[in-house]
């Protein structure tokens, strides 16, 4: 959720290669960033199993175990015994965490005064858990990635053009009300980081969530306080090439504009760029001043964005998701130390700003913090809950979908899905030791509830509520 926000841009516009005055010339230089944390992490979670055991078809029978890990990978799933009393071994609750970024930042200066660079981000945590692909071939979870990455011109009377994968003005760039400049961030923090995914009680969905896909933004100069941003991207990728390995389009493609199972992620799949989500644009207008001493900011935004189409029925390209359609609003107060905020968003998406499928329920979320600054020390805590489609949505039939010529031809289950929400609240404070150097300490609780969902398959019974209390101590230090 931490990005640099850099007074930056990234392509050239015309407008921007105006005649200007004569200014020195300054080559590129080049700088390195980045960060290194540390920490202490103490969990205790709802359905945190090593395996989910599945009760047996009959009395007696043995248990079955579902896996997600290749088959024929050795002892992959042979940690516990398969017996008809769900034999179930817990995770532990402690543990330790460390993550790194190396920043290279990039500045240089026209003779007419614009200036223009990159920055790149290289990350450390490119998965959550070592990915077996083969028996002897792995991924582990520190291999090296790209956060983000882009290239800037910017001028102080036109403004600012990034090109490249960055947040987008709502995405991140331009919010206000969101409140997260203590501990490591209280909800929005580094509690991922000690969690499993078992009980779907894993990332929240806003305010950074919305991807760093490749997309083109320009963010304007201030004009009596106001400034606006807008951005726009094709797709869910990023990086360079296409993502499409064959001519067999996938939701991997990057130019895919329909393929086959384009319903079953509306909702963005775990691991790659896999997703729905087309034509994605942003907008944002900001207000930024004081009174009577108090620094204000307020901001209204809105994401929309189309979908792929389905190509499950043979000749026909079904319309199965809404496109994505959000209006932000958002405002904060900072004064004596003091610094309060909340922000609202609500439309036509699913949580991990998903497309949603036809007759699906809009997002609704709330979220508020405060903080407070008194020299070296920094206390604070914030609020997020949204409600949204729950997960456990119909699928897409084929056989039963041709009835309107491919057009708005989705075929809900009729079991439906039923209101998930999500909570979450995160407490906490951090000790400035030297320039860039702090110590932190932070609890936070996370809760995802669905009526008639199982989030914990493991035990008896429809536990259709997973909950994630987080503690964490550590020391992080910026550079």
């Amino acid at each position: 959720m931490r990005k640099i926000l850099l007074g930056t841009t990234a392509v050239v516009g015309a407008a921007l290669l105006a005649p200007a005055v004569a200014v020195a010339q300054e080559a590129p230089t080049v700088r390195i960033g980045g960060f290194f944390r540390a920490y202490y992490g103490n969990t205790q979670q709802s359905g945190r199993n090593s395996t989910q055991i599945t009760a047996p078809a009959t009395p007696g029978s043995p248990a079955t175990v579902g896996s997600t890990l290749p088959t024929g990978v050795a002892s992959g799933t042979g940690n516990l015994p398969l017996d008809s009393t769900g034999n179930v071994a817990r995770l532990s609750k402690n543990d330790f965490s460390t993550d790194a970024e190396v920043h290279v930042f990039v500045n240089g200066k026209t003779a007419n005064g614009l200036s223009y660079g990159a920055v790149i981000e290289i990350a450390f945590n490119q998965q959550e858990g070592r990915n077996v692909v083969q028996q002897r071939a792995t991924a582990g979870k520190t291999t090296a990635s790209i956060d983000e990455y882009y290239a800037f011109v910017a001028s102080p009377r036109f403004g600012q053009i990034r090109f490249g994968d960055e947040d987008g003005p709502v995405g991140g760039l331009m919010n206000s009300g969101v409140v997260t400049n203590f501990g490591s961030g209280g909800i929005y923090g580094d509690r991922e980081s000690f969690v499993t995914r078992q009980a779907n009680v894993r990332t929240p969905t806003s305010p950074g969530s919305l991807g760093d896909n490749t997309k083109i933004i320009y963010l304007s100069p201030q004009f009596f306080g106001f400034d606006f941003g807008a951005s726009f991207a094709f797709n869910y990728g990023v990086g360079e090439d296409t993502g499409c390995n064959t001519n067999q389009s996938s939701g991997f493609c990057d130019s895919a504009y329909a393929f086959t199972g384009a319903t079953g992620v509306g909702i963005t799949a775990a691991g790659g760029e896999w997703a729905a989500r087309r034509n994605e644009y942003q907008a944002a207008l900001r207000w930024r001043g004081s009174l009577a001493g108090v620094g204000l900011a307020v901001t209204g935004g809105y994401v929309g964005a189309g979908a792929a189409r389905e190509l499950s029925l043979a000749g026909t390209q079904a319309k199965t998701l809404n496109d994505i359609g959000v209006y932000q609003v958002g405002a904060q107060a900072s004064a004596y130390g003091f610094t309060v905020g909340a922000q609202y968003e609500h439309g036509d998406a699913n949580f991990f700003w998903g497309n949603t499928q036809r007759g699906d329920r809009p997002m609704d979320q709330f979220f508020t913090g405060a903080s407070y600054t008194i020299g070296p020390f920094t206390v604070g805590g914030n609020y997020v809950i949204g409600t949204f489609e729950g997960a456990g949505r119909g699928a897409y039939s084929a056989a039963l979908s041709n009835a309107s010529g491919g057009r708005n031809n989705f075929v809900a289950n009729p079991a439906g899905a039923a209101l998930m929400r999500r909570v979450g609240w995160g407490v906490g404070g951090n000790y400035r030791l030297a320039p860039g150097l702090d110590v932190l300490a932070e609890f936070s609780s996370f809760t995802v509830a669905e009526r008639g969902r199982d989030l914990d398959p493991s035990n008896p019974g429809v536990q259709d509520r997973g909950t994630a209390k987080v503690f964490i101590v550590g020391t992080r230090l910026a550079f």
